[in-house]
């Protein structure tokens, strides 16, 4: 069979790159479209399932939500009993590989490589610097919001820029760090090094079916989308956030222009799905996130045994056992600023899945209210601002295959997808 790879570019769309396309921007984009289409899928129909980590599980097992069950961010490694992509492949005999797979599991007997997502707490296969370099990225990802990154970190950071990424690579590398104040800089260096390691772990090992996944489309478009210089709303960002003369969502789809460009070059059939699309916020919303989950918890003595800080705002707190998930939950949810909870719990007996989900300004000298008094406690004092939400969730999203032509009109469930890999294996 020829090899396969998939690669997910999350959120993006492409309704914005056809328009860029227009204005002469993205010529592998205009090319891809050219060339193969498109088609538009569709996945589920409540707002609250219209998470990438739900979809994303869809289009690996080849199961909608209410088959498999799977709602939040790192749930996938408790579901031995899902099968993904990976596992049907090396099942039937082939090679496989992956870089950053969102919310998938790695249960795989000998993959040549597996660098699992920042956020899902799972084993990464492959040489000792391909397993540091996955711990360094993930606490690079999840310390984003504070600008926090520990020496240890930075140093295998650097280890894996000089073994993976080939020189000639090393100017595009320059003209980012030149721009490193531009608001798209920082996600696109991380996912160059994500596609840069994949080419490079791909042509060493050459696996019969493997993947790269792609989130900082995602976050330029939840961040900075009314910046887009195809967006046609009305709402702006204001002046502090970002200049009015940028465009980090056009500076990003670039960046993904030029690594279709080298996918490409590999002779491979590509896969290309989005999961969704986001489409414009239609008002304000701000995102906070905790700086020290555990400092502060222990400030207002709520009880723990582990913290897992997960995407953005999220956390998971596990507790000792049922009553003291119940303690904790109780206590959280008391947590108020100006009258408002601060906190939405998730509670899963033992565990509890946690959003900081006060979506309003925190200014100095706000301070938390705690079962309806007041306190000390200044919640401007414990969280990094994160966002000021541009973007949400549409439930369309695309796939491309290279092997076939689409029309824009052709639709397909997002478990599609999952049939027309699985269906290349043979």
């Amino acid at each position: 069979m020829q090899p396969s790879i998939l690669i997910g570019l999350n959120e993006i769309n492409f309704a914005f790159i056809e328009k860029y396309i227009a204005k002469g921007e993205l010529p592998t984009f205009k090319k891809i479209f050219e060339e193969y289409g498109y088609a538009r899928t569709t996945s589920e129909s409540r707002y609250e399932l219209l998470e990438p980590w739900i979809q994303w599980v869809s289009i690996h097992t080849g199961k909608a939500y209410d088959e498999h069950g799977v709602f939040r961010l790192g749930d996938i490694v408790d579901r031995p009993d899902l099968k993904q992509l990976w596992e049907i492949a090396e099942e039937k005999g082939l090679r496989v590989g992956a870089v950053s797979p969102f919310n998938a599991r790695n249960s795989l007997k000998k993959p040549c490589f597996f660098v699992p997502d920042p956020w899902t707490v799972t084993d990464a296969s492959g040489t000792k610097l391909v397993r540091e370099l996955s711990a360094a990225v993930s606490k690079a990802v999840n310390n984003n919001a504070n600008n926090k990154l520990d020496k240890k970190a930075a140093i295998v950071l650097l280890k894996g820029f000089l073994s993976f990424v080939p020189v000639k690579r090393y100017p595009a590398y320059l003209k980012l760090m030149l721009n490193i104040r531009r608001k798209a800089t920082r996600a696109a260096i991380l996912d160059n090094i994500l596609s840069d390691v994949f080419i490079a772990l791909w042509k060493k090992y050459k696996p019969d079916f493997s993947s790269l996944f792609l989130n900082s489309g995602a976050h330029e478009q939840h961040h900075y989308m009314f910046n887009s210089g195809v967006y046609e709303g009305q709402l702006k960002n204001p002046d502090w956030y970002i200049k009015s003369d940028e465009d980090p969502v056009l500076d990003i789809l670039k960046e993904y222009d030029a690594v279709m460009a080298k996918m490409l070059k590999l002779n491979c059939r590509l896969f290309v799905a989005t999961g969704l699309h986001q489409n414009p916020h239609l008002h304000d919303t701000y995102y906070w996130r905790l700086n020290d989950h555990k400092a502060f918890l222990d400030l207002l003595q709520i009880p723990y045994a582990e913290i897992n800080p997960r995407m953005s705002r999220d956390f998971l707190i596990v507790c000792k056992n049922n009553k003291s998930a119940l303690e904790t939950q109780e206590k959280l949810q008391k947590v108020t600023l100006n009258g408002i909870p601060v906190f939405t719990i998730d509670n899963r007996e033992s565990s509890l899945f946690v959003e900081l989900t006060y979506d309003r300004n925190v200014s100095k000298n706000d301070m938390i209210q705690l079962d309806g008094k007041d306190t000390n406690v200044d919640l401007h004092d414990y969280v990094s601002f994160v966002a000021i939400k541009n973007g949400e969730h549409d439930q369309e999203g695309y796939f491309i295959d290279t092997a076939k032509k689409y029309n824009r009109d052709d639709e397909m469930k997002v478990t599609k997808v999952f049939d027309e890999i699985t269906a290349s294996f043979n």
